[in-house]
C-alpha cells in the first residue's frame, strides 16, 4: 500500500530544506520531490530526535545531519512505522514520571545504603601489606616534618606500649606542626601534632588522645572511611558541586561519629587497662569545649543539631563520658614520668633538624 503527505527534510549534505512528501511501501519508504526521488530508506532506521511545534523530527542511523520533519496526523497504517515520541527516555517513558521516580528513589537509597554498610564488612578483607603500602604513600617521612631525639621517641615508644597490646603493629610520630590535632592513616599510622602537645598540660591528656586514635586503627576505621567516601564520590557524582558535596559530608559524618564513639571506648578501655586516669582526657575535652562553644550550648535543639553537624561528639559531652569513667579511690599512676614528659614536649624544639609547618599556607 502507498500512502502519500507532506513533510520536509535535510539530507546532511547541504543546507537546503526539502519539501518531500513520504512514499511508503512496506518497511521502506522514499523522499519524494517533483522530478526526484530519494532513498530508499529503512523506517527501522529512524529515529525520534526532538518535538518542534506540530512537527515530529527523526534521524537516520548513520547519516549525520539527515532530518525529517512530519507535520500533522500521521495516517493510522503509518503510525505504527515510525518512532515513538520520547519525552524523558524509553523506561521513563514506559512507566510514566511519577512511577519512574518512585523507582530510581527506590534504587538510589538502596545504592547509597550499600555504599554507606558496605565499608564496614569490606575493610577487614583489605590485606594488612596493602593498608601498610597505601600509608607509606600516604605519609612517607611526611616531608621532614616528624620530630625525633632519643629521650623523645623513648617516651613515646614507652606511652603507645602502655596503651596497646601489639605497639609493633603501630608507627605513632609527632609532627611538626602548630595544630591541635591528632590523626590516624592507613597502615596503623598514628600523628600527633605539636599544637596539641603544646595544648596539653599532662602526659594523661595526650595518653586519652593516643588511645583514641589507636582505636581508629584496631577498629579499621580508617579503611572505612576510605571506602566510604570513594563510594559516596561515585554514587553522588551527578549532584551540583554544593549540593553532592554537602550530602556527601552529612552522610560521611554521620558514620564517623559512631566511628568517633568506638574511638572513645577503646580509649577508655585502654586508660583502665593500663592504670591512667581518665581525668587528664576529660580536662582535655572541657578545654576544648569552652573553645568549640559546646559547653555553653543550653538548648537542647542546638545541642543536637550541633552534634548532628559534627563529625565529632560534641567535646562537652565527651568530657562527660570520661569523667564518668573515673573511679573514685583508684591508685592512678602517671602516664609518663616528669622528665619524660619533659622530653616528649619539647621533642620537637630539640630536634635542630626537623622541619616545621605545612610548607605551604592554609586559606
Amino acid at each position: 500500500m502507498t500512502t502519500f503527505f507532506d513533510a520536509w527534510h535535510f539530507d546532511g549534505q547541504s543546507a537546503v530544506r526539502r519539501k518531500v512528501e513520504i512514499q511508503a511501501i512496506g518497511r521502506q519508504f522514499y523522499l519524494l520531490e517533483p522530478e526526484l526521488r530519494h532513498g530508499p530508506f529503512h523506517f527501522d532506521e529512524l529515529r525520534f530526535l526532538e518535538a518542534k511545534g506540530d512537527a515530529r523530527v527523526y534521524g537516520l542511523a548513520g547519516k549525520d545531519g539527515w532530518r525529517l520533519g512530519v507535520r500533522g496526523h500521521v495516517p493510522e497504517d503509518l503510525a505504527p512505522l515510525l518512532p515513538a515520541s520520547k519525552t524523558y527516555g524509553g523506561l521513563i517513558d514506559r512507566l510514566g514520571l511519577g512511577k519512574a521516580s518512585l523507582v530510581f528513589a527506590g534504587i538510589s537509597a538502596a545504592v547509597v545504603a550499600v555504599v554507606l554498610l558496605s565499608p564496614q564488612w569490606l575493610a577487614p578483607l583489605i590485606p594488612s601489606s596493602v593498608e601498610a603500602k597505601l600509608g607509606n604513600a600516604l605519609v612517607g617521612d611526611f616531608g621532614g616534618r616528624f620530630c625525633d631525639t632519643p629521650q623523645g621517641k623513648a617516651a613515646l615508644a614507652k606511652l603507645t606500649r602502655s596503651l596497646d597490646d601489639n605497639p609493633k603493629d603501630l608507627q605513632v610520630e609527632i609532627a611538626n606542626i602548630d595544630m591541635l590535632n591528632a590523626v590516624a592513616l592507613p597502615g596503623g599510622k598514628v600523628l600527633l601534632f605539636q599544637g596539641l602537645l603544646d595544648q596539653a598540660k599532662s602526659p594523661d591528656e595526650v595518653a586519652g588522645v593516643l588511645a583514641h586514635e589507636i582505636g581508629h586503627v584496631r577498629e579499621r576505621h580508617v579503611m572505612q572511611g576510605l571506602l566510604r567516601q570513594m563510594g559516596l564520590a561515585v554514587v553522588l557524582g551527578g549532584f551540583d558541586g554544593s549540593g553532592g558535596s554537602t550530602l556527601n559530608s552529612l552522610l560521611s559524618t554521620t558514620y564517623t561519629r559512631d566511628s568517633e564513639r568506638e574511638a572513645d571506648d577503646h580509649s577508655l578501655k585502654a586508660l583502665k587497662q593500663a592504670n591512667i586516669s581518665p581525668v587528664g582526657t576529660a580536662d582535655f575535652f572541657n578545654r576544648l569545649a569552652s573553645m568549640d562553644g559546646s559547653r555553653d550550648l543550653k538548648d537542647r535543639q542546638a545541642r543536637t543539631m550541633a552534634s548532628y553537624t559534627s563529625s565529632h561528639p560534641l567535646s562537652d559531652e565527651r568530657r562527660k563520658l570520661f569523667e564518668k569513667a573515673v573511679v573514685k579511690g583508684s591508685a592512678y599512676k602517671p602516664a609518663l614520668t616528669s622528665n619524660e614528659w619533659r622530653e616528649l614536649k619539647t621533642m620537637c624544639a630539640q630536634d635542630k633538624d626537623v622541619k616545621s609547618g605545612w610548607g605551604f599556607d592554609i586559606e
